[in-house]
């Protein structure tokens, strides 16, 4: 037939060769290239997928693990503001009660010196008394020269001191009022 077609001719076998050719490239690339090239690149994807997972994973348990940290830490606040404020109204009470304790043990002591100061005053004052009817008798004595017995002497002056306590004397000097005690002893 016509050998010289053209450039534009076609060739049957030899595209179907070449077709033949080109699929046997395209399976041996799809089985040996593309497969291991397509495992391996959904392998990594699988792989940046997993450690995504795995971080958004460990963000959660770091997330979870910080409010755990948080309420912890805001209940050992709680704990502790209760705790100071309980040893605060401890310290209070027993400061309380300290000065209580130190207020009654003062006014024991108080109430101890004042009875000791009555005492003391008491005692001084029979002292006194004492040193009086003793001073008021010699007087007495000298006074009118007689020698009175210590018993008759000693129950004229405190007479003569139960009259100056309850105001009845009117003598201005002890000496005129145990004189004029001593004569009515004398006249008796």
């Amino acid at each position: 037939m016509n050998q010289n077609i053209g450039p534009l001719a076609l060739n049957i076998p030899l595209i179907v060769t070449e077709a033949i050719g080109f699929l046997l490239l395209l399976w041996f690339l799809n089985r040996f290239v593309f497969k291991p090239i397509f495992g391996i690149l959904d392998q990594r994807q699988a792989d940046i997928k997993a450690t995504y997972d795995q971080l958004d994973d460990d963000r959660r348990r770091m997330e979870q693990t910080r409010r755990d940290y948080e309420q912890r830490l805001a209940s050992i606040e709680t704990e502790a503001r209760e705790k100071i404020q309980a040893a605060v109204k401890e310290a209070q009470v027993l400061r309380d009660n300290l000065i209580a304790d130190a207020q009654s043990q003062a006014a024991t002591i108080i109430e101890q010196g004042r009875n000791q100061s009555e005492r003391d005053r008491q005692k001084a004052f029979l002292e006194m008394r004492s040193q009086i009817v003793t001073l008021a008798v010699s007087a007495a004595g000298k006074v009118i020269d007689e020698n009175l017995t210590d018993t008759r002497q000693t129950k004229l002056v405190d007479d003569f001191i139960g009259s100056l306590g309850a105001g009845s004397a009117t003598a201005s000097k002890p000496g005129a009022a145990a004189y004029s005690a001593s004569n009515g002893q004398g006249a008796a």
